[in-house]
């Protein structure tokens, strides 16, 4: 007996098969302008493969949105005490 509309699609194991993608776990920095400004940050958040390259974009960020030339220290240690690490699949 047929049974109609259903294919099976046959597997030549004789070839070689491509590899499967394997998904990885990756971890980066993450800060949140909220993170250190509770009430007066802003919305931007960022995400880095470094703490160095978090705090340049860190840096920027508040140049640009927040008009500071530079990042006071007593800002620079409550942005290190608030950066997380966090594992993205990618």
């Amino acid at each position: 007996m047929a049974t109609a509309g259903i294919a099976k699609k046959q597997t030549d194991h004789s070839q070689p098969q491509p590899e499967e993608e394997v998904m990885a776990d990756k971890q980066y920095k993450q800060l949140g302008c909220l993170d250190v400004q509770p009430g007066g940050g802003c919305g931007f958040q960022v995400r880095a493969e470094t703490e160095a390259e978090l705090m340049q974009l860190v840096a920027t960020h508040a140049k640009q949105c927040h008009k500071l030339d530079s990042i006071p220290q007593e800002m620079v240690s409550k942005v290190q005490a608030a950066v997380k690490t966090v594992t993205v699949t990618v």
